[in-house]
């Protein structure tokens, strides 16, 4: 049996677009099946993007990360499996096949969407079922070389490929629990690589340029490794990350398989190298996590500061007037005192949260408003306004939703 290498070039939506060529660079080190992911969807992210509705932000963000590294990964056969499909993976690997010129096969998996009833709240803006690796691992068995998704579970995009390479039956728990358990650990990118770890009392070399991990993946055991790059991967980096968002180790649950932690072995192997061991799977949940999110009021931040030898007295004064003319909102003053080029200097930061615009609108004026009505000497304004998102889990039978779909862009 082969083993699978897998490198991951985002941890989030906006992280470095430089990792994914460096996770490729290091990809092309290894022999065998490979695979780079890119993990785009924060909790709220899919809330935020319903609200710009603007699907070409979100084909540009695809774009913005495969395009620098595809010709190397063309050249070496290595393929990527991401959830930058957002609201709509269909028009996303549209957009993406388009930018390539149609020259890569692009799937797309959906079916993570769960409409909005007329019933539902009003303040609802999405609805999402977490979807497992079914869909991927189907994609690949298509001759996806680019798989788009929605809404999965962040180690599925590792178990797909995994489940695809080693062609694993949906009960082989074990085998599904140490591909989650890669997954788990090389989600975040750099997080594993120091990201996570660094701290004053545990420096990390070369911060500044992180490399990716690159998991290498039989059916009973992960080897970590970092080939490409600066930081550091050993058995306390890959501990934290381990550890990471992790409530019950016994009961990890995700849509492929209930990971069991507990046995777990790490074995630093020298030149950022670490042998996983002891991942135990117990059958799926019945139910899939579903998360709907929800307009929740406003947030308004603003923020002046003032210079010279009265300046922290003018910034209390600054407070006081607006927690005068702001009676009665829900808000947050914070003040900094220090120097700038030898001279006293102090800032202070308004947040106020509340249901109405116009409301947190008249938060951040008032900060403005200090220029000409004092204290004396404020400058430095800056004023943001941004709506609320909450989010709130729920579970949904398995049995109710249809499978994922896939189809074949180009």
């Amino acid at each position: 049996m082969h083993d699978i290498h897998v490198s991951v070039g985002a941890g989030f939506e906006n992280d470095r677009r430089d990792l994914g060529g460096m996770a490729a660079k290091a990809l092309a080190m290894f022999d065998g099946p490979r695979y780079l992911i890119f993990e785009c969807l924060a909790e709220r992210t899919l809330a935020k993007q319903v609200q710009a509705n603007d699907l070409s932000a979100q084909i540009a963000l695809a774009t913005s990360y495969v395009l620098p590294c595809w010709d190397l990964c063309r050249r070496h056969g290595i393929r990527i499996i991401s959830n930058f499909g957002g609201i709509d993976p269909k028009a996303v690997a549209r957009g993406l096949n388009d930018a390539l010129d149609g020259k890569a096969c692009v799937a797309a998996v959906s079916g993570d969407a769960i409409p909005i009833g007329p019933d539902e709240d009003v303040s609802t803006i999405s609805k999402n079922v977490y979807l497992g690796a079914s869909g991927i691992a189907e994609a690949l068995s298509k001759g996806a070389e680019i798989v788009v998704t929605g809404r999965v579970a962040d180690p599925s995009l590792v178990v797909g490929a995994v489940i695809h390479e080693h062609q694993l039956a949906d009960d082989n728990w074990n085998a599904l629990a140490n591909a989650t358990l890669a997954g788990h650990l090389i989600e975040c990118g750099t997080q594993v690589t120091g990201g996570y770890f660094a701290d004053l009392d545990k420096p990390v070399p070369d911060f500044a340029s992180l490399g990716p991990p690159v998991a290498t993946i039989a059916q009973d055991k992960v080897t970590l490794s970092k080939p490409v790059g600066g930081g550091v991967l050993n058995r306390a980096t890959v501990t934290e990350q381990l550890l990471y968002e992790i409530g019950d180790p016994a009961k990890y649950l995700t849509p492929d398989v209930c990971l069991d932690l507990t046995d777990v072995q790490l074995q630093d192997l020298g030149a950022d190298r670490v042998l996983v061991t002891g991942a135990r799977g117990h059958p799926a949940p019945a139910s899939l996590k579903m998360l709907a999110c929800r307009k929740s009021g406003w947030l308004a931040e603003g923020e002046i500061s003032y210079l010279g030898a009265t300046a922290e007295d003018r910034v209390r004064l600054a407070e006081d007037i607006l927690k005068h003319r702001l009676h009665g909102t829900d808000m947050r003053i914070d003040l900094f005192a220090g120097t700038t080029n030898g001279a006293p200097c102090a800032r202070l930061r308004l947040a106020a949260r509340t249901p109405d615009r116009e409301e947190a609108e008249r938060a951040i004026n008032e900060i403005e408003a200090l220029y000409l009505n004092g204290p004396a000497g404020g400058g430095g304004v800056r004023k943001s306004l941004a709506s609320q998102i909450t989010t709130e889990a729920s579970f949904v039978p398995r049995s109710d939703l249809p499978p994922p779909q896939v189809e074949i862009i180009g």
